[in-house]
């Protein structure tokens, strides 16, 4: 690929796009399907040379694919020339949105060699978002929401999931679009059995990103609600969805709980029977905005969007080839983009698990996508942007007084948010949220989520960048990582701590098991790490004014059977043996502080 080859596929797309709009004209002016078919074959000229001049490409892709379901679509409108309506309908959710899947992909493939900024239809995100724009396409849309249903095989589970739609979703007006996604089981078949439903048929199998992305290309509601087909969906699931959205228009994603899912957004509900569970889901399924979480990344339960926002952004990012780290990717573009994401603890729905997924997720695609993730932001999807739970065994009784909260070296800030969102979940607050690092990498997405971040050199200069102070300080980094002396530290945050406020901070276990390791195996992590002693640390904190009322062990179950075997073979089968075993198996310990002032 160089810079010609890349500008003469744009300009192949550009015609592409003519010819489907002069062909749609034809329609529109003759009142039905025009006799005259060669645009089509114009149209599949230019798609063999757009498969021709990228054969090569290296990049994982799925043109053939995607080229295969546009000569599939282009036969059958020349078979329906006489249905009108048969033919209007595979003109504009089969052809023109494969061709607009094609374009996304061949826009991936390209886009190290091209001014995106001269392409805005090929890279939407190019393009700033109006969110008037975004609530003006919303006033106008034929209904208040669209479900989009993705499936590939498992009949079995999409009928459990049609079912379950057609029954619980009465209170919403919406359309269902169901997409087939080259099903050879008779789910194809079962689809257009569904009265009223919008269905789409994919010859060959263009997986989950593709397949979802044709899928909300035909969205024509307020909201977009695309759901996976191993899903159960309970009384009030879009409703209550809805509502939070319509909540706050600066809400630009929001998703329910499920009984198996990651991410924090499980909701245990115990069960012997489908019936069973949709009586006590049922019960369970009031809106409640004190279970609403603001998030760093959700993952989609349910994808419920504003439709004008998706098409602003280009849904589902054609890049990650087998689907893995899309979710965390359309997260971090919605939320770059200006709105919230938002989980909705106050319903649950059922996840069977990787039914929608399985085919996709294989052949090491986890690390295949991460890497994608990283090449894309430059950050670690997980590493970065994903939550401690340790949060939810902070002493909480003693920050019922949090009106301010400052968080320093917190990556993206996926745990900070999370202190915020227990404190309004327990007290009904919102604590206003700043946030200070010393790696640049995490400000766009830190901005997004805060008040106010900056980048800071050291400690020393916290109080230059916040003349206020803060009813809680935590910092997310263990204390031993950090290069600044504790006295520096503890005596700067002292100027930002409000009389009463709190301290919560790290500090790694240096005889911990897995620290050895990581000195054994040569680990960069740990090279520049201090070695502290907790009742030093302490004693310093003491002397800047901060007294402990709080501390939290936590033990690691990594090398369990090695630390076990490694005891006995030290001190042989005694209480000694179960002391060391303790003392290498602990990986650190959170102080909670109070500032004396």
């Amino acid at each position: 690929m160089d810079v010609a080859a890349a500008e003469k596929l744009l300009n192949l797309l550009s015609a592409g796009e003519k010819l489907i709009l002069r062909f749609e004209n034809c329609f529109e002016q003759e009142d039905g399907a025009p006799a005259d078919t060669a645009l089509l074959d114009n149209l599949t000229d230019l798609t063999r040379e757009i498969e021709t001049q990228t054969k090569d490409e290296q990049l994982p892709n799925r043109i053939k694919e995607i080229s295969l379901n546009l000569y599939d679509s282009i036969e059958t409108l020349k078979e329906t020339r006489e249905k009108a309506e048969t033919f209007l309908f595979c003109l504009r959710y089969h052809l023109k949105s494969l061709f607009r899947i094609l374009e996304f992909e061949i826009a991936y493939l390209v886009e190290d060699f091209v001014d995106q900024n001269n392409h805005p239809r090929f890279y939407p995100e190019s393009v700033r978002i109006d969110p008037q724009e975004i609530r003006k396409q919303g006033k106008t849309a034929k209904c208040q929401a669209s479900v989009v249903v993705l499936a590939y095989n498992n009949l079995s589970y999409v009928r459990e999931c049609v079912k379950s739609i057609l029954e619980n979703t009465d209170d919403v007006d919406y359309e269902l679009i169901l997409v087939d996604n080259g099903s050879t089981d008779g789910t194809g078949a079962y689809f257009d059995s569904i009265t009223g439903a919008k269905v789409i048929h994919l010859k060959y199998n263009l997986h989950v990103v593709k397949g979802f992305n044709i899928g909300l290309l035909a969205a024509e509601g307020k909201y977009s609600a695309a759901v996976c087909n191993d899903f159960i969906f309970t009384k009030n699931w879009l409703s209550n969805l809805l509502i939070c959205m319509e909540s706050d228009s600066k809400i630009g994603y929001a998703s329910p709980g499920a009984t198996s899912i990651s991410n924090l957004q499980q909701i245990s509900i115990p069960f012997t029977s489908i019936e069973r569970f949709q009586e006590k889901a049922g019960k369970f399924n009031s809106s409640d905005p004190r279970k609403w979480e603001e998030r760093v990344v959700l993952l989609p339960n349910v994808l419920c969007c504003p439709t004008a926002l998706l098409q602003c952004i280009g849904y589902y990012d054609t890049r990650f080839y087998r689907g893995e780290f899309a979710d965390d990717d359309i997260s971090f573009r919605i939320r770059r983009a200006g709105y919230q994401l938002v989980y909705c603890g106050d319903t649950v729905t059922h996840h069977y698990g990787s039914v929608t997924t399985a085919q996709d997720h294989q052949n090491n695609s986890f690390q295949e996508g991460k890497e994608t993730f990283f090449q894309k932001y430059g950050l670690d999807a997980w590493a970065d942007a994903r939550m401690d739970p340790i949060y939810q065994n902070f002493s909480y009784e003693h920050l019922s007084h949090v009106n301010a909260i400052l968080g320093i070296e917190v990556k993206c800030g996926a745990t900070l948010l999370q202190i915020k969102n227990t404190l309004w979940n327990k007290f009904g607050t919102h604590p206003a949220v700043s946030a200070a690092v010393t790696e640049e990498k995490y400000l766009e997405d830190l901005r997004t989520i805060t008040a106010d971040s900056v980048h800071i050199r050291d400690f020393s200069c916290l109080a230059e960048h916040f003349p206020r102070k803060f009813d809680l300080i935590y910092i997310e980094k263990s204390l031993d990582c950090i290069p600044d002396d504790l006295n520096v530290i503890f005596s700067s945050l002292s100027k930002l701590a409000k009389p009463r406020g709190q301290l919560i901070f790290r500090l790694d276990h240096c005889s911990g098991f897995s620290r050895i390791m990581d000195l054994l195996q040569q680990d960069e992590a740990v090279h520049n790490k201090k070695i502290y002693l907790e009742e030093a640390v302490c004693s310093s904190a003491e002397r800047c004014g901060f007294r402990r009322i709080r501390t939290l062990s936590i033990a690691s179950n990594q090398y369990l059977q090695t630390i076990q075997q490694l005891s006995q073979a030290v001190t042989g089968e005694s209480e000694e043996s179960l002391s060391l075993q303790k003392l290498l198996q602990k990986e650190a310990t959170y102080f909670q502080l109070l500032y004396n002032g």
